[in-house]
């Protein structure tokens, strides 16, 4: 049997979602691996909070994962049954409510500690000055608070008894639809505004810092620049939850495009963006590249230069030798 485009479409997006979601947690896993080796080959670099954070945080990202298999497979069957006609079982639309809300409390738990590592990365680059952080951990308290109210709400009208599944899909249709849109906008400006913060000083500190470093090949240059802004201020996250932004915001776009066009849920992809984006501020930070003050900064590129300088010293002297055993 062919299926038809529209037919077709909520399988592709159901696919779609669970392909990006799986190759996130491949790319995840390799990076929590390389982290955890660099960690273990410098010791001291990474206190143990940030370990146990890490841990937590892939730990949570693997459960989402696999849940997030469960529930694109229910998916699969529900489309199945409504385009054969029938109605889904009260059971499988139960247990498919069940693993989001599964879900929901997976990433509010994730966000949660990774606010904690965003707070704490911001305060140590700003010089541990604590009123900076005063507003930024009030708005994250009231953005996992709202997760945190519409998680009770999923778990305490799954105890209820359902009637029905008319009634089933109903109520959890309208459960929580306010306190669900306010933790996603307010999501997307607390992770907006923390990185943003951290991205400014983390410029300005290497701006200062080059003012007193020699210009040379291998000092802070635009891109490497660049690249240490993108990794430690964890920019990625509020960039990844834009379109989820937009698609839960607007009713129109979440009913067509997530459970028809999409069929998907894109709560799973964003567990595994909410724990990359402090991994690779982790890695950085063990690998000892981090920018965090301008002495450190001045210190470390000046122990590159004079590293490169001896490099290119032993290399120049044993040429010369080479070429005066030749001579000879």
């Amino acid at each position: 049997m062919v299926l038809s485009s529209s037919e077709s479409a909520p399988y592709l997006g159901l696919i779609v979602s669970l392909a990006l979601t799986g190759v996130l947690y491949g790319a995840y896993g390799i990076l929590f691996v390389i982290c955890m080796y660099i960690i273990r080959c410098r010791k001291g670099t990474v206190g143990k909070a940030h370990q146990i954070a890490l841990i937590f945080l892939f730990a949570l990202a693997t459960l989402g994962f696999i849940f997030g298999c469960i529930e694109s497979t229910m998916g699969v069957s529900a489309l199945g049954s409504v385009q054969a006609l029938r109605l889904v079982s009260e059971d499988t639309h139960t247990a498919s409510i069940t693993t989001q809300t599964i879900v929901f409390g997976l990433y509010t738990l994730a966000n949660t500690i990774a606010d904690i590592v965003l707070i704490q990365r911001c305060y140590r680059i700003w010089g541990f000055k604590k009123r900076i952080i005063v507003f930024p951990a009030f708005i994250s308290a009231v953005n996992n608070g709202l997760a945190l109210v519409r998680t009770i709400a999923m778990v305490n009208d799954q105890v209820q008894d359902i009637n029905s599944l008319l009634d089933t899909m109903e109520k959890v249709d309208g459960l929580g639809a306010t306190t669900f849109k306010s933790f996603i906008g307010v999501n997307f400006f607390m992770n907006l505004l923390l990185p943003l913060m951290m991205a400014g000083r983390i410029w300005w500190i290497a701006r200062q810092a080059s003012k007193c470093i020699a210009i040379r090949k291998n000092s802070l240059t635009l891109s490497r620049l660049s690249l240490a802004v993108c990794l430690e201020s964890g920019i990625i996250y509020p960039v990844a939850l834009l379109p989820p932004l937009v698609i839960y915001l607007r009713q129109d776009i979440y009913r067509n495009a997530i459970f028809i066009n999409l069929g998907g849920d894109l709560i799973p992809i964003l567990i595994q963006v909410v724990g990359i984006a402090p991994t690779f501020i982790i890695v950085r930070v063990a690998l000892g590249t981090s920018i965090e003050n301008v002495q450190d900064t001045i210190a470390r590129e000046h122990a590159a230069t004079v590293a490169e300088q001896e490099s290119t010293g032993l290399a120049t002297t044993f040429v010369n030798e080479e070429s005066a055993e030749v001579s000879a």
